[in-house]
Formats: C-alpha cells, sequence, structure tokens
C-alpha cells in the first residue's frame, strides 16, 4: 500500500492538471470572466447574452479569480487545476489529523483510507474538475482553516475560511464550531475577515452596492420561493434533476411534479400531492431540525476534542442538504464523511461496510456506466434522470450527517472504548 498511493496520488494530480488545462470550454471560461470584469470595474451581474453571469455567487468570488486573469486562458487553466490538486492535498492533511483524534490505533492505514476515500468521492472529485469547479478549492480552504486553528494560529485560520465564505458562503456553519469548540479567535477573525473581503471586491469593482444587494435579493428570493419549479428571478439557476438539495427531495417524494419535469424520467411516478406552501415549510422545518440537533450534540461535545472532527464532518454534510443548489459537483464536501466511516469500517463494524456497498452502486454510478456497456448515449441519459430523480445521493448525504453526528456524540470514554475494540 506504501507504493500504491503515492503512485495513485501522483497518477490522479497529473490527469486532473492536464484534464482541466488542455480542455477549452467548463464553468471557467465564466469564472475567469467574472474576475475580469471585477478588475475591469465592469457590471459582474450580466452575462455574455444579458442573462445572469454570476447569480449564485457573490461579489467575493471574483477575487478568487482575478489572479488568473493576470495569465494567458490555457495558463490560467492549468494554474487552476494545480490549485485544485493542492486543495486535494490539504484535505488528505486535515483527513490525517482526523485519523489521530479519532482512531489512532489505525494510522499504519492511512494510505489505504486515504486511497478508499478518493476511490468513493472520485466521481465528485472528477466532476468538479471537469470544467474548473470551485468546490474542492473551498472546501480545501475550509479544512485548511481548521487545521490551522488546531495548531493556535487563530488570524490566519479566520482569514482563510472568511476568504472561502466571501467567495461561496457554503461552510457558515463551520464558524459557529469553531466559536463553540473555543477557537473564538478563528471564529471572529472569520466574520471580520469574510466582511473585509466583499467590501473590497465591492471597492474594486466600483460599482457601489449593486454586485451584493443584487445577490442578497436574489439569494432571500430563491430560498423563499415557495414553487420550486417557477422560474427564479435574478438569474438563479431553474429547477434541475442534477440539484440534490434537501428541498429538492422534499418536494419530489411530497408534492407534485409538473409534466414538462416528470417526462424526463422514465417509470416515474409522482409524491403525495402536498401543496407548494406545504412542500416548502416542511423542507425549512426539516432544516432547521437537523441544524437544531447538530448544534445541540456540538454544544455537549464541545469540551471534548475527540468528538470535534466528526462534527465537522457532520456539517460539511448539512451544508449540502441545506444549501438551495448542491450539484454532484458540491459532494466533494462528503470526503471527510465517507474517511470517518471507512475509519469505523476497518474497526469491523460490517453494517458500515454494507451502507458503501448500497452508496457505491446507487449513489456512484452515473451514465458513463450504461453507455459503456450498452453504448447508448440516450440509455445513459435516461439512467442519470431516474437516479437523481430518486434522490438517491441525498439519502445518502443524510445517512453519513446521521453516522458522523453519532460518532461525534459518543462519549470519550465510549469513542475509546471502540477504538480499543477494534485493534
Amino acid at each position: 500500500m506504501k507504493r500504491i498511493w503515492p503512485i495513485f496520488w501522483v497518477s490522479l494530480a497529473l490527469f486532473l492538471v492536464v484534464r482541466t488545462g488542455v480542455r477549452d470550454r467548463g464553468v471557467i471560461t465564466n469564472h475567469i470572466e467574472t474576475g475580469r470584469r471585477l478588475l475591469a470595474a465592469e457590471d459582474l451581474n450580466t452575462g455574455f447574452d444579458n442573462s445572469a453571469l454570476n447569480a449564485p455567487y457573490p461579489p467575493g468570488f471574483g477575487l478568487l479569480w482575478a489572479p488568473f486573469t493576470l495569465l494567458p486562458e490555457r495558463i490560467a487553466r492549468f494554474a487552476w487545476g494545480a490549485l485544485q490538486v493542492i486543495a486535494l492535498w490539504v484535505i488528505a492533511l486535515w483527513l490525517r489529523q482526523m485519523l489521530g483524534a479519532v482512531a489512532a490505533t489505525l494510522r499504519r492505514h492511512l494510505h489505504l483510507l486515504l486511497l478508499l476515500t478518493m476511490v468513493l468521492t472520485l466521481r465528485f472529485i472528477l466532476r468538479d474538475t471537469h470544467g474548473g469547479g470551485t468546490n474542492l478549492v473551498n472546501i480545501g480552504m475550509t479544512l485548511g482553516a481548521l487545521l490551522l486553528a488546531g495548531r493556535g494560529h487563530g488570524t490566519a485560520a479566520g482569514i482563510l475560511l472568511g476568504f472561502s465564505i466571501a467567495t461561496k458562503p457554503t461552510q457558515f456553519l463551520i464558524v459557529g464550531l469553531l466559536w463553540l469548540f473555543g477557537h473564538r479567535r478563528a471564529a471572529i477573525a472569520s466574520i471580520l475577515a469574510a466582511i473585509s473581503f466583499t467590501a473590497l471586491a465591492l471597492l474594486i469593482n466600483r460599482h457601489g452596492l449593486s454586485p451584493l444587494t443584487t445577490w442578497l435579493q436574489g439569494s432571500w428570493a430563491y430560498a423563499g420561493q415557495e414553487n420550486l419549479f417557477a422560474s427564479p428571478s435574478h438569474g438563479f439557476p431553474p429547477f434541475t434533476w442534477m440539484n440534490q438539495c434537501l428541498r429538492c427531495s422534499v418536494v419530489r417524494w411530497f408534492g407534485e411534479v409538473p409534466p414538462e419535469y416528470a417526462t424526463q424520467v422514465p417509470f416515474f411516478t409522482q409524491g403525495l400531492g402536498l401543496t407548494h406552501a406545504t412542500t416548502a415549510a416542511m423542507s425549512r422545518t426539516l432544516g432547521l431540525a437537523l441544524v437544531t440537533v447538530t448544534a445541540w450534540v456540538a454544544w455537549r461535545r464541545r469540551s471534548q476534542p475527540v468528538a470535534q472532527p466528526a462534527i465537522y464532518a457532520a456539517a460539511l454534510a448539512l451544508s449540502l442538504l441545506l444549501s438551495p443548489i448542491s450539484w454532484k459537483a458540491h459532494h466533494v464536501a462528503l470526503i471527510p464523511a465517507l474517511f470517518l466511516m471507512l475509519c469505523h469500517g476497518l474497526r469491523k463494524n460490517h453494517w458500515v461496510w454494507l451502507f458503501i456497498a448500497a452508496y457505491v452502486p446507487l449513489c456512484l454510478t452515473g451514465e458513463e456506466i450504461l453507455i459503456l456497456f450498452a453504448g447508448d448515449a440516450e440509455s445513459g441519459k435516461s439512467f442519470k434522470q431516474l437516479q437523481q430523480s430518486l434522490y438517491l445521493v441525498t439519502a445518502g448525504t443524510f445517512v453519513l450527517w446521521a453516522f458522523c453526528l453519532s460518532r461525534g456524540g459518543q462519549r470519550t470514554e465510549s469513542a475509546l472504548a471502540s477504538d480499543a475494540g477494534g485493534r
């Protein structure tokens, strides 16, 4: 394994960098354009065809891409691929620290656990790096901030996390956990840094508060929209089966899907047919309940460092459920949760392997598999739509959230006893 893991890691890193660099399309095109417009003091809210260019992202998103506008686009693509690989490396560093905290006796299996984790999350990694996504980089910054906070560098941790939040505020839950777990300098610094980076972006762009208020208005309208299938305002993306957030799954199973979307899925069966207002209220109530449970467990275990990595992993999984937009690429946030589950699988917890055995075919297969075996692109697309319409990835994310929270909720003595029992 000491040879297999380095070979796999180097091969994956080279592949990701080269694939990102040689591509001539993908979301990276719009992202680089956002950075250019930020620096050129141009409108951030208008796309190439008068549609929204970057509606789901705040103005601070342009700061992440501004440095890449100084390079020729081809070089910028290779540089972004390299940054994604660095983010994966930082994630692996945090996983190594997690292993030492939750299962010190498994340290000799670190390379095996890293290899299995990367294999289990490879579809999400490949999806995020397919066109130059930012999710790996944001998770890398978040976990990098946790590494710094754990080593006593609170201000640096806060600046890094604050920059991540300013560019994409999906990991705001981590700020509350940092405060609860005693890293208050990091928590305060992250809030101040997020505000400062946002102000810097507005100052550079020279369009006043317009980029921020437009994003805030669009986000508020998008989150409060009762009818999930209505056309969103402010250029936010319309409903698609690819969105695997909690609200979409609630609406699918408890509401009613319009014919134009139902006909996209073979063998489709409607849900319970509840009204839009009812399903919207259900999803908000369920989301609030998940946040409350997470906060309660974190509060009870705030003085037990052995529980904290699992709670951080649960919060990352929860961010996918709460976010109004959770594409497949966003699920790289599950890397810590799956790593933790594999740790407990090596402790002879056989039910963990049953979950993984179900998770792989149900959540990690895609249209490529059917195309490979059947050679039919249309069948592959139909399979993907059926898989997505069942919200299996959402269900898997919920199970991983519950699992990580249950591990974090154990008393220290119980966790140590479990560790001893797996020797």
